[in-house]
């Protein structure tokens, strides 16, 4: 018979959206930080990063200057 604190038994935590907003535009920012980070992705990362800033809720203000700054540190 197997105990309860078998790790499989255990709850993890689910895949899919973040749980906060906070999460979710850490997620995001991390993401374009990794695609800008690649040649080929770096304009692309870089024009959706301002395509984010007009989301219609805000909830992506200032990820373009969060994602400059990143790459600056990478540097």
């Amino acid at each position: 018979m197997e105990s309860s604190d078998n790790p499989s038994s255990k709850s993890h935590k689910p895949y899919g959206r973040p749980e906060t907003l906070a999460d979710h535009y850490q997620h995001t920012l991390d993401h374009l930080i990794l695609m800008a980070s690649q040649s080929g992705w770096k304009a692309y990362a870089w024009h959706r990063a301002k395509e984010l800033e007009n989301h219609y809720l805000g909830i992506y203000n200032g990820i373009s200057q969060e994602l400059t700054a990143k790459m600056k540190d990478k540097k």
